[in-house]
């Protein structure tokens, strides 16, 4: 072969630039670190750094994002939770003090004013929120637990399913003068107040809200299973007839047949015949009922019940800037149905984590209607005694008539204002009687919200230890995503990082062979055949 020096020159530099290239390969190394610059330099360490970094992505998407979210979460409703254990020890130390025989009218009064405020604040609680997100509401989580404020402007239809055991026999007391008569008809006598208070037993049913609509009567479906398990209607007659407010002497005694609604506290009295058959067949039934005064602190409807809205202050049509007014406050109904509403979050590959609670769950109205009955009574006992205050003024009033006319006139014709006087003083007595009564029912109710406020701690706890052994859960992925970030992180490093080490090495060699091929191509392209012609 005949080799020219054309040849040897076009040699000598193809060398050089290769041997400049694979310096100029490992100095780029030396530079950034990485094994390739480029997909070409290395397909499979290419394919094979996307497959990890696109891995170390969601695992940090996990472990930076995903989890402290959902622990926060939990964490913010962990502490609204055990907020409200703290309220329910509080609450059960007030009620048994108030099923106390020497329970004073200023030890009450406190009891009152804390239970007024504690009643509210469990459900406060239940308001919580995180990074503007209400914790208790399910997938409504722009929606309030509560009213903020009153509203007015819709009317719920709510539909409440209820057990047997739901009804229950509590203590009530009639024919009392608490309340009522203002004792002004001047045409009475004591024997138009004959008829004594007494305390009877009465089966009640308490709807999950007081002032309830009073112009629409509920309506009830009862049913039960026979003996083959079949469902069945019942049978006895359960019409709903209205009375006119619980503070009606009469108002909790039982009707011959069917319910008897007291809109004011929502609740219902059944008839003994009514109340036994649903107990006697353990049935169960349903009841619907109209509510529009919700007031602050309310919880709302949709959050608990199958229930539909409809807006009662508004128009349909177009609000004063143009936009259009959303359906509820256009007269259209709105269906909420109770449903199952988890939020979840996705915690790890495949791996999917229930983050929140419900309040149907765990902040049902049970503790709160409890409360209202105690109140209640309360306020009942408060009216008594200044019935019982205005009575013995009234006395005191007609006893100085009768003494300012004897004075004036031995002989005084005081008939009329001795018939006063003996009315006032046998009301004085039977109302002396009803308090003692109403006293008793107060105390009755201290003692069964005993068992309530357990059964509501049972419920908070329950929410807790399912809580708790999610959150432990959370931490066991936690740990996994920590141990799989740090594992990805070095077999991404070990797929595309150089070897700082070799690196140097290796630039030193090529660095050599290039100034080796430089210093041999200086050597062979400067001799031509001109330098041997004389």
């Amino acid at each position: 072969m005949r080799v020219t020096n054309q040849i040897i020159t076009n040699k000598t530099l193809s060398n050089i630039n290769d041997n400049k290239n694979r310096l100029m390969t490992v100095e780029e190394q030396y530079q950034t670190g990485k094994k390739i610059q480029k997909p070409s330099d290395d397909p499979v360490i290419a394919v094979r750094a996307l497959k990890l970094r696109n891995s170390l992505g969601q695992i940090t998407q996990f472990y930076k994002k995903n989890v402290p979210d959902a622990k926060n979460w939990m964490s913010q409703t962990e502490s609204a939770l055990k907020n409200d254990g703290s309220i329910l020890t509080d609450l059960k130390a007030l009620a048994v003090k108030g099923t106390q025989d020497t329970l004073t009218t200023p030890d009450r009064d406190k009891i009152y004013e804390t239970m007024v405020q504690y009643r509210d604040q469990i459900y406060i609680e239940g308001n919580g929120s995180y990074a503007g997100r209400y914790l208790f509401t399910g997938y409504k989580t722009q929606t309030s637990l509560l009213y903020l404020d009153e509203d007015h402007s819709k009317q719920y239809t709510i539909t409440q399913e209820f057990k047997s055991d739901d009804i229950r026999q509590n203590t009530v007391t009639v024919g009392g003068y608490a309340t009522g008569d203002d004792f002004s008809d001047t045409t009475k006598t004591k024997d138009d107040y004959k008829d004594a208070p007494q305390n009877t037993k009465s089966y009640i049913v308490k709807l999950a809200y007081d002032k309830t609509d009073k112009d629409v009567a509920p309506t009830i479906s009862y049913t039960y299973k026979d003996s083959t398990g079949a469902t069945q209607n019942g049978s006895v007659p359960h019409a709903v007839t209205a009375t006119a407010a619980s503070t009606d002497k009469d108002a909790y005694e039982a009707p011959a047949n069917g319910v008897k609604y007291l809109a004011d506290t929502g609740e219902l009295v059944f008839s003994d015949t009514l109340a036994k058959d649903i107990l006697a067949k353990k049935g169960n039934f349903t009841v619907n009922f109209q509510k529009t005064e919700f007031e602050k602190n309310d919880l709302r409807p949709e959050h608990y019940f199958t229930c539909t809205s409809k807006a009662l202050s508004k128009e349909a049509g177009k609000a004063a800037d143009g936009s259009a007014i959303p359906a509820e406050y256009n007269g259209e109904e709105i269906k909420y149905t109770v449903e199952d509403q988890d939020i979840n979050y996705e915690v790890g590959f495949n791996q999917r984590l229930n983050i929140n609670l419900q309040a149907k769950e765990c902040l049902t109205h049970d503790l709160g209607r409890e409360l209202d009955g105690i109140i209640y009574s309360i306020d009942a006992v408060k009216a008594c005694e200044n019935r019982i205050s205005d009575v013995k003024k009234h006395i005191e009033t007609v006893q100085a008539q009768i003494y300012k006319k004897k004075q004036a006139d031995p002989s005084a014709d005081v008939t009329t204002d001795q018939t006063q006087l003996d009315k006032f003083e046998k009301i004085a007595k039977q109302l002396d009687v009803e308090l003692v009564l109403k006293k008793k029912v107060m105390q009755e109710r201290f003692s069964v919200s005993i068992d309530k406020i357990e059964d509501f701690q049972t419920g908070i706890d329950t929410a807790l230890a399912n809580l708790g052994a999610r959150e432990k859960r959370l931490n066991l992925t936690l740990s996994r995503l920590e141990e799989q970030s740090d594992d990805s992180t070095e077999l991404m490093s070990n797929n595309e990082d150089a070897n700082m080490t070799d690196t140097i090495i290796h630039f030193g060699a090529a660095q050599n062979v290039y100034n080796a091929s430089l210093n041999a191509g200086a050597k062979v392209i400067q001799n031509s055949l001109l330098d041997f012609i004389s």
